[in-house]
């Protein structure tokens, strides 16, 4: 019991300091790519595929950034086969 009220007062003070350290946003989205159109997403989605299909280097970096993690061999194949589904070489 003396161990435990000692830890839960320094838990609750913590918190608190916390809770008055964290900053307040003054705007909803303070980054000004949150702010993209839905016509911008569009291109910048067909711009990435266009690169997938026509540069083999940047389709490369891509598997590797989005497949390299995947230790399980099977996950990794099914994560390299997927960039062939949808923008085939």
């Amino acid at each position: 019991m003396r161990v435990i009220i000692p830890t839960l007062v320094g838990l609750v003070a913590l918190a608190a300091t916390s809770i008055q350290a964290a900053p307040v946003p003054n705007k909803a989205y303070p980054h000004g790519k949150w702010h993209e159109t839905p016509a911008q997403n569009v291109r910048k989605s067909q711009a990435y595929d266009h690169l997938l299909t026509t540069n083999a280097a940047f389709r490369n970096s891509r598997v590797r950034k989005e497949c390299g993690p995947i230790k399980d061999p099977a996950l990794r194949n099914d994560c390299v086969g997927s960039f062939g589904v949808y923008e085939p070489r």
